[in-house]
């Protein structure tokens, strides 16, 4: 049997340079406890019939999503607008970011379904390799409440887990930092301007380390959803409360530092930015998506 690592692509793909992606679509460290079921079913051997359904399940989440792009196009366009501007507007950014924060709460919902039904697709002995690649049991998994500690477990693969994680990490920085220099260079910055971006980088990553912890905690709560036999938007409806207050003031801070490293640029300078901006969002439009009418 084949594995699906050639079935799957990502559902979205972040733009690189800064205020190319608006404030609150970069997801706060909250939402990165999400779970994928991408990376763990490339490991399991699924029949023929199952890699038919978990296809058109994905299919069917794109087209769905589809559906939301004008949406998504008009909050993000509202958002950069005041960010690139020379005064701002807290009141109005705030309406723009709430509106932007409830349509992905909705994208979210809407791949939490879909990763229950794929989870819903697998065998007992499947579903039992999934969750032991997760650290967790399968009674901890179904529970509605569980805990941080039990994602952690007491596999004597962690360590190594842990160590890969750190390289992936390492890479990730390393590309962070070469498209900073390449930001850098292509906008002519001055020291001045410099310092203001690698301060803002640098209180962002601070601020993800910081969350570490919740992480873990909201993690086994994400694997709680997506595995318990049945799926209740109630649940969904409680975890999204839980994070409401820091998803908004990640996103508000993340505005407010895109606003005031704008306004630091020259003319000459927005006008690069504007152009890069463009450029990769045309570049995002053409990349190929899962679920295309072309995909085998």
């Amino acid at each position: 049997m084949r594995t699906l690592k050639s079935l799957f692509t990502p559902i979205a793909v972040s733009i690189a340079i800064i205020l190319a992606q608006p404030s609150a679509s970069a997801k706060p460290p909250e939402h990165k406890a999400q779970i994928s079921l991408r990376h763990f079913l490339k490991q399991v051997d699924l029949t023929d019939s199952q890699r038919q359904d978990v296809r058109l399940l994905m299919q069917q989440n794109r087209a769905t999503k589809n559906t939301y792009q004008p949406d998504q196009e008009s909050t993000r366009e509202a958002v950069r607008n005041l960010i690139q501007t020379d005064e701002w507007h807290e009141a109005d950014i705030s309406s723009a970011l709430e509106a932007e924060l409830h349509l992905q709460a909705q994208l979210m919902w809407l791949n939490i379904q879909t990763q229950h039904q794929i989870w819903l697709t697998l065998n007992e002995a499947q579903k039992a390799q999934i969750l032991t690649e997760l650290n967790i049991t399968s009674e901890d998994a179904y529970s509605e409440n569980a805990l941080g500690e039990n994602a952690l477990g007491e596999n004597p693969h962690n360590e190594l887990k842990q160590q890969n994680e750190e390289r992936r990490q390492g890479k990730r920085e390393m590309h962070q930092e070469q498209r900073q220099k390449k930001l850098i260079a292509a906008l002519n910055l001055t020291d001045e301007q410099q310092a203001l971006l690698v301060s803002q980088r640098a209180a962002e990553k601070a601020d993800r380390e910081a969350h570490k912890p919740v992480q873990q905690t909201l993690k086994a709560e994400f694997i709680g959803l997506v595995t318990a036999e049945n799926l209740n938007e109630s649940d969904w409806i409680a975890l999204q409360a839980q994070t409401q207050t820091s998803r908004f003031e990640h996103a508000f801070t993340r505005a407010k530092n895109q606003y005031t490293f704008w306004n630091s640029l020259s003319s000459e300078q927005q006008q690069t930015l504007q152009e890069i901006i463009t450029k990769q969002q045309r570049e995002q439009k053409r990349r190929p998506r899962f679920g295309r009418k072309d995909e085998s």
